[in-house]
């Protein structure tokens, strides 16, 4: 069974490098529209999609050469300037709006990056994003964070697709599928038997790290807690700076109420 819009999801390969050849406006309005026709909660689009396609401006904080960039930020300042010209009371600003709005931003996110590459063109996430304060790069105001950024353009690699992990590893019916140690080891096999088959010469650099398998790799080599550490104290600034302030006490608004 397949179609055109199954064929465009099942070939998807992140692409990191990219033609000088840049994508006309016509184009862009196209993958943003299709961006903005994702599902979103109420149908309230909190949401806005920046794009930028000046490539002086992305290459001061972009590291990667692409023609263009997508934010998707979570948008709550432009509905609580409608709320307020309303007369209506603003209550977004705790983890459930703020929780939703990403989830609406990030479909629309990707919406739009299926339609680029349903066009032909190429795209990859940076997640670095969410903790980087965009306030001066783009002009984002208060009740703004950004939730995603992809760069678009035309592909100048044609990488072979990447494995994922079994089916039966992320995909459970009925109820949550508890597994025992041997389906997980059976499940990132692949992954173990692919670090393994690399040259002794790299494993042994790693081994100085104190690095002996892929696991410890991502855990003390890549998404470190140092890492980890530092993008969360992005991430907390950002809503903090967003006014999204329930957030510091863990406190919902009716217990504030209450007490």
């Amino acid at each position: 069974m397949t179609n055109s819009a199954l064929d465009t999801l099942m070939s998807h390969r992140t692409i990191r490098r990219f033609t000088d050849d840049s994508i006309d406006r016509d184009t862009l309005r196209t993958i943003t529209r299709a961006g903005t026709r994702a599902p979103t909660g109420g149908n309230l689009q909190p949401y806005t999609l920046v794009v930028v396609d000046d490539r002086a401006v992305l290459a001061e904080w972009i590291p990667l050469q692409a023609t263009v960039a997508v934010i998707a930020l979570v948008d709550l300042y432009r509905m609580k300037r409608w709320f307020d010209l309303s007369d209506a009371p603003f209550h977004f600003d705790g983890p459930s709006g703020y929780l939703v709005s990403n989830w609406d931003a990030l479909i629309a996110l990707h919406n739009t990056v299926i339609a680029a590459e349903s066009l032909g063109l190429g795209a990859v996430y940076v997640g670095g994003i969410v903790s980087e304060d965009m306030t001066d790069a783009i002009g984002a105001p208060e009740h703004t964070v950004p939730a995603g950024l992809v760069l678009l353009g035309h592909p100048d690699e044609d990488p072979p697709l990447r494995p994922r992990l079994p089916e039966e590893a992320v995909v459970h019916f009925g109820r949550y599928h508890v597994p025992s140690d041997d389906e997980v080891r059976t499940w990132y096999a692949d992954v173990d038997r692919a670090f393994a088959k690399r040259s002794e010469e790299a494993r042994a650099a790693l081994r100085k790290k104190g690095i002996h398998n892929r696991a410890q790799e991502i855990t003390r080599g890549k998404y470190t807690e140092a890492l980890h550490a530092e993008m969360s104290d992005g991430i907390r600034a950002n809503l903090r700076r967003a006014g999204f302030t329930t957030f510091e006490t863990g406190r919902g608004r009716a217990q504030e109420a209450s007490s």
